[in-house]
């Protein structure tokens, strides 16, 4: 039987406008790929090279991804905090792209274009996720704004080769099965619980801080039928647990919400019993009770012997964000990695800041040039989502709640940190396309149309200035910091690739001591191992030694560490920040402090233990009228000296 033309295109309107958003939000996201690759590609943060480095490995090694990393905390070595999915993603398209050896230059190419790729799926996601809930219009709506948000675009566009753009997709995928789950019948709720599970693992194999969806997605799982929600839990269990041993291999890593590990999987355990005792207890008579209680019973027998850990992981974990008292305490350091992070790093780390912070009239505009205007709207979408499930019961109404459950405690996260602002940006979109949505229906001259264009128009106008910053890259570090640590590699090869087996051991290497935000850039440009690095090792050890008022502290600091070379730059910004952290007199000042006494000096061998290696092509101008490099490297000398 042939269509009549009417319902062709009937049937391929969702198809064609979904398709049309995809391809906008792909190329918003290479806007910034001219900038991104003139004169050899840059990646646009630090945590980028540490993933550059990891997916060369995985390109060379697939599919092994490493964890235990000789090249961090040099010259102990540490574990490398990041589940494994994004660089296994990036390091199995460079070696499919490549070949079995892509080196540096071929994954660096693949990763800086995975993200824009993976970045347009996730409109394409979150319109299947809103789809059953509000419907199409909303959902298209969401999808399309979503798009545009600038937030949206910053973590995902070409060169932003870290982890978080896939952490939004494995969310966004989890809910948009996690909602069929709730809602459908029959075998296919269970075909899609088990999806749902499947991709609850799946987060956590993205983020280890992904245990936030696994404690939010109880609550929503009380809106399935109880037996469902036991399969859910009992699933979720069954596929991280399987998905973190074959990860891990074996591999010794520390137990803590900091790290990728057992910790998360045992929390989904203790998830999955709590839901198997409420299935339990409210679901029916008979062989599912029986089954439910003896999934219970099985989990608490494997929780049982970890449950102290368990919370001493939380409450250990969770200090970091509680801790005010800076220069206190030591490393919480076991199993090769942190346990938790040191009370006073995140002071000096602009993510784990309040969304709402000083001055707030300067934060709010950011906050809202970054989402979209619909972040004004969200506490009002969130009651209007909310109260008609509370005064009805069919499944498409109270499944609602899913996005009031998720939606209210991202905005609190976003709200306590930064960071979460990408999460965030989901709920803004649909809130904004439900506020459209609505003023369409009370306003008859409003049409669709114009809806769709007037909302765009608001997002884009609102976060022009965002926008801009991805075209410029605007936040990438200058040319002279990579053209400096590549001449470092230039002048001293190594001897060794760090993403070629087999690895060096711990400390053979002669390593760097360069600032911690520099790290990633010396382990995967110059090839050595950094004595500090972004993901917190080292830490305060750089905060003691570029703080420190003595040589002969600085002296022992870089001989206990075993490097070669010291990279300095102007610290005097974030020095009395390190000075605190390393526990400083406050009436210490900079010019008193190591790194600017070194920095600063006019002399090729300002102390006995250092000479100048190499001095970085570009300068800043001392008030005095001197020029001094932009970054300096060190040759560290004398007895001890690798």
């Amino acid at each position: 039987m042939l269509l009549e033309p009417a319902t062709i295109r009937s049937r391929l309107r969702t198809p064609l406008a979904i398709g049309a958003v995809f391809v906008l939000a792909l190329s918003l996201r290479l806007l910034s790929a001219p900038k991104a690759m003139e004169g050899g590609i840059r990646l646009l943060s630090p945590d980028c090279y540490g993933h550059l480095r990891r997916s060369a490995y995985v390109a060379e090694n697939f599919p092994k991804v490493p964890f235990f990393d000789p090249y961090l905390n040099h010259p102990d070595g540490a574990v490398f905090i990041w589940p494994p999915f994004f660089d296994l993603v990036s390091g199995g398209a460079a070696r499919l792209l490549f070949g079995p050896d892509p080196g540096l230059s071929g994954t660096l190419a693949t990763i800086a274009a995975v993200p824009p790729f993976l970045g347009a799926f996730h409109p394409v996601l979150l319109f299947l996720a809103v789809l059953p809930l509000l419907g199409r219009r909303r959902a298209i709506l969401a999808a399309l704004l979503y798009a545009l948000t600038p937030v949206a675009v910053i973590w995902s566009c070409f060169g932003h080769a870290d982890h978080h753009v896939a952490e939004v997709l494995s969310l966004l995928a989890f809910l948009a099965a996690f909602v069929r789950a709730v809602l459908a019948s029959g075998r296919r709720a269970l075909f899609w619980a088990v999806v749902a599970a499947a991709l609850l693992a799946g987060t956590l194999m993205t983020w280890q801080g992904a245990v936030f969806v696994v404690a939010l997605a109880v609550p929503s799982a009380l809106f399935m039928p109880p037996e469902r929600a036991a399969v859910f839990g009992v699933a979720a269990a069954g596929f991280a647990g399987a998905g973190t041993w074959l990860a891990l291999g074996g591999e010794t890593v520390p137990f803590s919400f900091i790290s990728f590990g057992w910790f998360q999987p045992l929390v989904v355990a203790g998830a999955a019993a709590a839901l198997c005792l409420w299935s339990a207890w409210k679901g029916p008579p008979g062989t599912p009770r029986v089954l439910s209680l003896a999934a219970a019973a099985l989990l608490v027998t494997i929780l049982a012997p970890n449950v102290e850990r368990l919370f001493g992981a939380v409450l250990r974990g969770g200090a970091f964000l509680a801790a005010s008292q800076v220069g206190s305490g030591g490393d919480d350091f076991a199993d090769g990695g942190y346990l938790s992070y040191p009370s006073d790093f995140l002071a000096t780390v602009a993510e784990a800041k309040p969304l709402l912070d000083t001055p707030i009239e300067t934060s709010a505009k950011r906050a809202l040039s970054e989402l979209n205007p619909g972040l004004l709207f969200l506490p009002v979408a969130l009651v209007l989502w909310a109260l008609p499930g509370v005064r009805q019961r069919a499944p498409r109404i109270r499944g609602r709640w899913v996005l009031v459950i998720f939606g209210l405690a991202l905005l609190l996260m976003a709200f306590g940190q930064r960071r979460n602002v990408y999460y965030l940006a989901i709920f803004t979109a649909i809130a904004l396309a439900e506020a459209t949505a609505r003023l369409e229906v009370r306003v008859p001259r409003f049409g669709r149309v114009a809806g769709a264009l007037c909302a765009a128009g608001l997002v884009v106008g609102v976060g022009w200035g965002s926008l801009r910053r991805v075209s410029t890259y605007s936040e990438v570090p200058g040319r002279d910091l990579f053209w400096t640590i590549e001449a470092l590699q230039k002048l001293d090869p190594p001897g060794r690739v760090p993403w070629k087996e087999p690895r060096p051991r711990p400390g053979e290497v002669p390593g760097v001591f360069c600032p911690w935000s520099m790290g990633h850039f010396v382990t995967a440009l110059a090839q050595r191992p950094a004595a500090a690095d972004p993901n917190t090792y080292g830490w305060r050890r750089q905060c003691r030694l570029y703080s420190s008022p003595t040589d002969e502290e600085a002296r022992q600091i870089l001989m206990s560490t075993k490097v070669r070379y010291l990279v300095t730059m102007n610290l005097r910004p974030i020095l009395p920040e390190y000075a605190r952290a390393a526990g400083r007199d406050e009436s210490l000042r900079p010019e008193e402090m190591f790194a600017i006494r070194i920095h600063e000096s006019e002399s090729r061998t300002p102390v006995p233990f250092l000479e100048l290696a190499l001095d970085s092509r570009t300068a800043y101008r001392l008030r005095n009228g001197r020029l001094v490099p932009a970054y300096r490297i060190w040759r560290v000398t004398g007895p001890g000296a690798p």
